[in-house]
């Protein structure tokens, strides 16, 4: 493999792992105001997400870290061979670590695309509309709770999860942090925990939005 290869490779997971995530909990972090009400919502967003530079910041830490892992998810596929601790990253046994590897590579294309789907959706609205919160309101109490949006959601947080569970074993493993069986089985138990806790928060979040009622635990 070539260095530059070697980079790309922790470069996808250190954007996959680290960086989406943060973005996603940071998002989870403003959008967790609505359950306050519009008005709470509308404050937190306008204090995080307002404005000219809440919209370069979405463009920079939200979309550009999606098209730059889309870009290199697909030159590495098409040009290198995964690294030996990536592919062990997900399970001792290198067919379980397989299957599991193509797995989670499936759900990150998955979660991905219907990212973009998402973000145009409410991003496109921002550029058209203005980044006004009340209309970021409307269009989630209204859109979350049609089929058109909550299918397409329910499969992107699904997918989502699986991509956060095996995110963290993997950015141990290119970063160093698990050389042994059982800093890998903490790194795995890491990641699971995480992506739990995303989905059902999400989950939640989404309900409320859709039908102002809880999904995972009653409001």
């Amino acid at each position: 493999m070539s260095d530059v290869d070697a980079r790309l490779w922790r470069a996808r997971e250190l954007i996959g792992g680290v960086l989406v995530p943060g973005w996603a909990g940071f998002h989870l972090f403003e959008q967790w105001s609505a359950f306050g009400g519009h008005r709470a919502f509308a404050e937190r967003m306008t204090a995080t997400s307002h404005g000219a530079a809440a919209i370069a910041a979405e463009v920079i830490f939200g979309l550009a870290p999606i098209v730059l892992w889309i870009g290199i998810e697909a030159r590495l596929r098409a040009r290198s061979r995964e690294p030996e601790e990536l592919r062990g990253a997900l399970a001792e046994s290198p067919a379980l670590a397989n299957r599991l590897g193509a797995i989670s590579t499936g759900a990150s294309w998955l979660f991905f695309g219907w990212l973009v789907f998402h973000a145009v959706w409410l991003f496109g609205s921002k550029i058209a509309e203005g980044s006004d919160p009340v209309r970021t309101w409307l269009r989630l109490r209204d859109g979350l709770g049609t089929w058109a949006h909550a299918v397409p959601l329910a499969i992107g947080l699904s997918a989502f999860s699986i991509h956060v569970a095996a995110a963290a074993p993997r950015v141990s493993a290119v970063m160093g942090w698990s050389r042994t069986a059982e800093s890998r089985r903490a790194a795995r138990l890491a990641g699971l925990i995480i992506a739990v806790a995303f989905l059902a928060l999400y989950a939640e979040l989404a309900g409320w939005h859709a039908a102002g009622a809880g999904v995972v635990w009653p409001l």
